[in-house]
């Protein structure tokens, strides 16, 4: 139960934020759109703590927090592929909770409305006070407050990299979208109700926006 719990916490947040978020989208309009193969490159040592909220626990950023690359890919059988690269190997987390995200947009073609989804891949370490360990994986429809998968395990990454593929028709099947991507810590594994502690990077680089995310 705090397995699904964790995320719908973290993803409400981002739902109750959306009129922050298409806000931070029009000031900040760097996102890239994407269908079959898009990439955002990002520099290497960039990463840094952010407060996003009020924390005595300072962790340490470590070079799995760093991203070098944000990708989109299609495969041949029109799924969807997305990924981080990243400075260190993200399999290394320990004591603190990392989760990577990617937060989607596009104008709906019929109905002319934006549709903003976000895909949530937090890594829980052995080590941590999380009842709920190692990878997942949610998508979450912002617009329509609704989970369109909920948390599903996910195996081990590859060593250096964040993936995971979905059906494109969990994200209404665009036939281009914008991303944005980043990488936050929490810190406490009790105050579940909040954002994230900590902006670690993203790509492209945008403080603002994320802090606008959630403000």
């Amino acid at each position: 139960m705090q397995a699904i719990t964790i995320v719908i916490l973290v993803a409400l947040a981002s739902a109750i934020l959306i009129s922050y978020a298409i806000s931070a989208f029009r000031i900040t309009n760097k996102s890239v759109s994407s269908y079959y193969t898009s990439s955002i490159s990002d520099s290497k040592g960039d990463a840094k703590l952010i407060a996003l909220s009020k924390s005595q626990i300072i962790p340490e950023v470590r070079d799995f927090h760093d991203i070098l690359a944000a990708n989109v890919k299609r495969t041949h059988d029109n799924k969807l592929v997305l990924s981080l690269d990243l400075a260190g190997d993200p399999n290394k987390n320990q004591k603190y909770e990392t989760v990577y995200l990617w937060v989607i947009n596009y104008t709906d073609s019929l109905t002319g409305n934006t549709r903003f989804y976000t895909v949530i891949i937090p890594n829980f370490p052995p080590d941590s006070n999380f009842k709920t360990k190692n990878w997942n994986l949610a998508i979450f429809d912002n617009v329509a407050n609704a989970f369109i998968t909920p948390l599903s395990k996910l195996p081990a990454m590859p060593i250096d990299k964040v993936e995971a593929m979905i059906d494109p028709i969990l994200l209404g099947n665009p036939s281009s979208f914008d991303y944005r991507t980043s990488v936050m810590i929490r810190v406490n594994s009790t105050f579940l109700s909040k954002p994230p502690d900590y902006l670690i990077d993203s790509a492209p680089d945008s403080d603002t926006f994320w802090l606008k995310w959630f403000a």
